[in-house]
């Protein structure tokens, strides 16, 4: 019987082993510098952490003193599926820089579908860039569509909407205001007409934003249940961003390179700066470079 839990007991250290063994590993956000590609990526939170080393230590009575509106934070995530860029491992280390906090993207338990410049030093995440993300029926992963994401812009190329079915229902409780009032009364404390009046207002205005979010034919609005109805694979959410940013972004940074002597005669002149770049990234966008 020893023997037996002995036994049961070892297996059971080499289920869980992995997750601990990568709490260990030494991060390691570090790149080859021979890439500029962008690694998109639905991937699973394994650690984040505030880089206590950022800002560096400066000198107090250097003339140029840097001043850091960011935090810094090391990222460990497991990769589920690479959606575009070369990467090998099944782990990737890299840091996110935010101005409010702990990275919004980390505060999910859920799937989030990742975007992390391969930079000339390090691997870091595309600022405040995600989507939360779920398994499809078909293998797939997608996000249910939102206002913010799937805003109506032929200048942005929007991603497409299409009917998804998902592994688990994305499904939204949405509280009455006036239940969580109730909720909070004293025993034998009663609403009068006043407060209720009062507060059917601030329920109208609620009612209002919401009805605005959880819209038809996204969401299928069930009483305090919305469920969702389409959503946008991550393929297409790839696309969408780097049309709409990695690629208008890389455009910016070969005119500057090409025009830079260029730019540099024109000194304080921005508005013929401006100019300069945007007649090299329309040449870009017709010749579809790069």
């Amino acid at each position: 019987m020893r023997q037996f839990l002995l036994t049961v007991f070892a297996a059971t250290l080499c289920i869980i082993e992995p997750s601990f063994a990568q709490d260990e590993v030494a991060f390691d956000s570090s790149t080859s510098g021979n890439s500029s590609d962008v690694i998109a990526f639905v991937g699973k939170k394994v650690l984040v952490q505030k880089d206590d080393k950022f800002p560096p230590k400066q000198d107090p009575e250097a003339d140029n003193i840097v001043i850091y509106m960011d935090s810094r934070y090391k990222a460990r995530y497991e990769i589920l599926k690479l959606v575009s860029g070369n990467y090998e491992s099944d782990f990737i280390d890299f840091y996110a820089y935010d101005h409010y906090g702990i990275p919004r993207f980390s505060k999910t338990e859920e799937a989030v579908l990742l975007f992390v410049h391969d930079g000339p030093e390090n691997f870091v995440h595309s600022k405040y860039n995600f989507y939360e993300v779920r398994r499809t029926t078909d293998g797939d992963w997608a996000a249910c569509g939102n206002a913010w994401t799937q805003y109506d812009s032929e200048e942005t190329n929007k991603e497409p909407l299409e009917e998804i079915s998902f592994l688990e229902p994305v499904e939204v409780n949405i509280p009455s205001l006036m239940q969580n009032i109730e909720d909070e009364l004293e025993p034998g404390e009663i609403l009068t007409d006043a407060d209720r009046a009062e507060w059917q207002v601030e329920i109208d205005e609620e009612n209002a934003a919401t009805n605005e979010l959880y819209q038809a034919p996204i969401w299928d609005r069930n009483g305090n249940i919305a469920t969702c109805q389409l959503g946008t694979r991550v393929a297409d959410l790839y696309r969408f961003q780097n049309v709409t940013r990695f690629l208008k972004d890389k455009r910016d940074d070969i005119c500057r390179e090409r025009f830079s002597e260029k730019l540099d005669a024109l000194g304080k002149d921005y508005k013929a700066k401006r100019i300069v770049l945007d007649d090299c990234i329309a040449l870009l966008e017709i010749q579809n470079l790069p």
